[in-house]
């Protein structure tokens, strides 16, 4: 998968690690070393990721990194879409849940 942000880049590879390129891109994310993830969305300055253990984190370029709502036990993020400014989020019950601007 391959998601682009204003001038950064995250490719998910087939082992769920995630490569960063473009202005800023490598000192975009710390990702978890062994840490498998699912899916990748990048916004303006920043960016989400999906781990398989269902939940999601998030950094910035610049400025805050996106918030990401709190899960109650037993439920995990299943998909996530960034926009601009704001994270949407679907969960493992149906429901969405979004942050941001």
């Amino acid at each position: 998968q391959v998601s682009a942000g204003m001038r950064h880049t995250l490719l998910l590879r087939s082992d769920g690690s995630v490569v960063t390129c473009g202005d800023g891109g490598a000192d975009l994310l710390q990702a978890e070393e062994g840490t498998f993830y699912t899916q990748v969305s990048a916004g303006k300055h920043f960016a989400v990721l999906l781990r398989s253990d269902g939940h999601a984190v998030s950094s910035a370029l610049q400025g805050e990194p996106g918030r990401i709502p709190p899960l109650e036990d037993g439920v995990r993020y299943t998909q996530v879409s960034v926009g601009g400014y704001h994270i949407v989020l679907l969960r493992s019950d149906g429901r969405a849940v979004a942050s941001g601007s």
